[in-house]
């Protein structure tokens, strides 16, 4: 077998690349590895929102199931000095005896009937200022859970409706 004189000859092509082509080999592999990098950084992130999301979700629940439990005691506790004013009133014996903390002072054992109801009101409108309070701070922290939220999403480059980026 003959071998032809042009078998090693690669024409217009060498062997190793050029420099230009080394370089832009170089760059494509840079950014490969950046976009590697920046892709596992989305991950994090997007992992750490999610976790932040539950973490959001689960303390909007107990603070809605605090403020439940808190709504249905101060019901109870309402039903129940109604009744109490409905009895004195009507001359029969207190059915229940409930223990509220108050500032007002308790009365004198021989109060009248209008006497009673006043100071009912005033318990009742201490009451009333006591969980407006309690709703107020309630309100609070749910704003402070949602700023929190927001601003960390805002941080990590999402819009506050996690719709689009902002980078």
């Amino acid at each position: 077998m003959r071998r032809k004189s042009d078998m090693w000859n690669l024409g217009d092509e060498s062997f190793l690349p050029g420099e230009d082509q080394q370089a832009m080999q170089a760059v494509a592999a840079d950014v490969e590895g950046r976009l590697t990098v920046l892709e596992q950084q989305l991950q994090s992130q997007f992992t750490s929102m999610s976790t932040y999301h539950q973490i959001a979700i689960q303390s909007s629940e107990t603070v809605r199931a605090e403020a439940r439990a808190d709504l249905d005691r101060e019901k109870s506790t309402l039903i129940g000095l109604v009744e109490r004013v409905r009895d004195e009133c009507a001359g029969e014996s207190p059915r229940v005896v409930v223990a509220a903390a108050s500032t007002v002072p308790e009365p004198a054992i021989n109060v009248s009937a209008l006497a009673r109801i006043a100071l009912l009101e005033d318990r009742l409108a201490d009451f009333s200022r006591q969980v407006a309070v309690c709703l107020r701070s309630q309100e609070e922290l749910a704003n402070s859970i949602a700023f929190m939220f927001e601003q960390q999403m805002r941080a990590a480059g999402y819009a506050a409706n996690c719709a689009a980026s902002t980078a």
